[in-house]
């Protein structure tokens, strides 16, 4: 049997712990005295309410219990995935299925722990009723709290000269930092997921027939033409799509409209032109569409998602799978990540289905796209997150090197997509087209990445193509004869938004006259601007 001191220090070390935790993690991570001071004074506070609230010992421990659970998880995400829970994880929150958490459950490498973990918190629980029902207020107890408060004053007043060290603190205490996660970024992330960013106005769609048909829209990223081996690159990237020309229709002038990915998606999937996206707000995208023509609609995504919220994207589906690894230069989730998803979706029959992707493909940092199986071309091992603005020894060509292979996963990828959805009877489509491309130093006088203010043609020359099975070339043969007649005509990234509209025949009353390259009345957008860094210009004559 314990002793009252022994129950006492055991009592204190399981109640501290998520706090010593989150406190030697803030002082690993060297984070600014100020937020260190401010964990201290909020803990301190948080103990002291709490104690207000119970006023004896044995009604405060046992209170404090489920904040101590609430503690053991923000402190266990902290210290696991090295940042405090945020919008990401609270988008998972909201948008993860029970399929997607099992599957989670079944990778975990730390599931070991739970077990002793549930046995320490079983211990505090009964520790706690052990204790006695006395007074905290009382005594020496009294003074040390009067000592407490005296001393923070001091501790607020320099935390609270740099705001940002004030709210990085009060983030980093877990029972904090649960109540500022629930009541502000799952609420948050909510209205997010639902669309409620812009003012959604209907499009009053109908749909031609009401055949079961499917369509696939992959949006790439940073996707250069000249390095797809199906459109002449000397290097063999792309054999899948080469073996699959004679059933595909590859548009050989697809031009981005924008080299930046904000700007480029939005006109996507809205069919805003690049006026249009820099002056107003969109009031629904090609999904609000499908759905409005009585599509099932399903939104993968390995990309940041803000920029599919920032539009309003709503799906009856999302899927945004969880990248501990996230970093500044994106997520580190191989693209793979979405098949499982996919392939579920595409056997979700008896009804018309929309699926869209929004893929990393070929974003930097190149060598972080693709599996070691894909390392083909060179040994770009060396390369790192600066490396695409350094020059000498072999820089360039390792950048090249690391390029093709994720350009060799990306053509891997779309196989997989695509012989999925050929096993599929009823018409389906599968149209690819990127953000934008991609400058590469050793082949583009030097430039490299995109989003300058300087017009590099490799950053707006895109591969863009559709494949459309048996059963699809049957039904539509009006389209795919016109997309046909169209492919070596200069077509825009807004104009996929029409085109993706009339392959699953959609019709609306404000659609575009002329501009879906499924049409044959199809005119090329010769008049838009294009966005150069952000900036409405115009390309050289001449350029794709």
């Amino acid at each position: 049997m314990l002793t009252d001191k022994q129950r006492t220090i055991a009592l204190a070390a399981l109640a501290a712990a998520p706090f010593i935790a989150m406190l030697t993690w803030a002082a690993i991570s060297h984070r600014a005295a100020g937020s260190i001071v401010t964990l201290l004074v909020t803990s301190v506070l948080c103990w002291l309410l709490l104690a207000g609230c119970t006023r004896t010992w044995r009604y405060l421990l046992l209170a404090y219990f489920p904040f101590l659970l609430a503690s053991v998880a923000y402190a266990g995400y902290t210290v696991g995935f090295g940042i405090v829970p945020g919008h990401t994880l609270a988008v998972l929150t909201v948008s993860a299925s029970w399929e997607e958490l099992r599957g989670l459950w079944t990778v975990w490498q730390g599931k070991w722990l739970l077990l002793p973990l549930l046995a320490l918190l079983g211990t505090y629980l009964w520790l706690a009723w052990q204790t006695p029902v006395t007074p905290i207020f009382a005594g020496r107890t009294y003074l040390v709290t009067r000592v407490l408060l005296g001393l923070s004053v001091p501790a607020v007043a320099f935390a609270a000269h740099n705001t940002q060290q004030l709210i990085d603190g009060v983030a980093l205490n877990p029972i904090v930092g649960t109540v500022m996660f629930t009541a502000g970024q799952v609420p948050r992330a909510r209205a997010e997921i639902r669309g409620e960013a812009i003012q959604r106005l209907p499009y009053h769609a109908t749909r031609a027939g009401t055949a079961e048909e499917v369509h696939v829209l992959v949006i790439g990223e940073s996707a250069r033409r000249g390095s797809w081996s199906v459109y002449g690159y000397a290097r063999q990237t792309t054999p899948y799509l080469e073996r699959i020309k004679d059933e595909s229709i590859f548009f050989t002038h697809a031009v981005a409209d924008a080299n930046l990915t904000s700007l480029a998606v939005p006109m996507l999937l809205t069919g805003m032109t690049p006026e249009e996206v820099l002056s107003a707000k969109p009031h629904g995208t090609l999904l609000d569409l499908a759905r409005e023509g009585g599509y099932f609609t399903t939104w993968l995504v390995n990309q940041d998602l803000g920029i599919s919220t920032a539009i309003g994207v709503v799906a009856d589906e999302l899927v945004y799978p969880p990248d501990p690894q996230m970093t500044f230069f994106g997520r580190r989730v191989s693209d793979s990540a979405l098949l499982p998803a996919y392939e579920r979706a595409l056997g979700r029959g008896g009804h018309s289905r929309f699926i869209g992707m929004h893929i990393m493909e070929s974003h930097w940092e190149y060598f972080h796209r693709y599996p070691p199986a894909f390392q083909r071309f060179g040994d770009p091992s060396h390369l790192d997150s600066m490396s695409l603005l350094l020059k000498g020894g072999s820089i360039f060509p390792d950048l090249t090197d690391a390029y093709d292979n994720s350009t060799l996963y990306a053509d891997w990828f779309l196989q997989q997509v695509i012989e999925q959805a050929r096993k599929l009877t009823v018409p389906v489509t599968v149209t690819f087209v990127p953000d934008h491309g991609e400058s590469l130093p050793q082949l583009d006088d030097g430039a490299a990445g995109h989003g300058q203010a300087v017009y590099s043609a490799a950053q707006f020359d895109i591969p863009a193509f559709i494949w459309a099975n048996a059963s699809y070339r049957a039904a539509h043969e009006a389209e795919f004869a016109a997309l046909k007649a169209n492919a070596g005509r200069r077509v825009r990234s807004h104009d996929f938004f029409y085109t993706e509209a009339q392959l699953m025949g959609i019709t609306w009353p404000g659609a575009a006259p002329g501009r879906s390259i499924a049409a044959s009345d199809f005119r090329p957008d010769g008049t838009s601007a294009y966005l150069i860094g952000g900036v409405p210009n115009t390309i050289p004559d001449g350029a794709d």
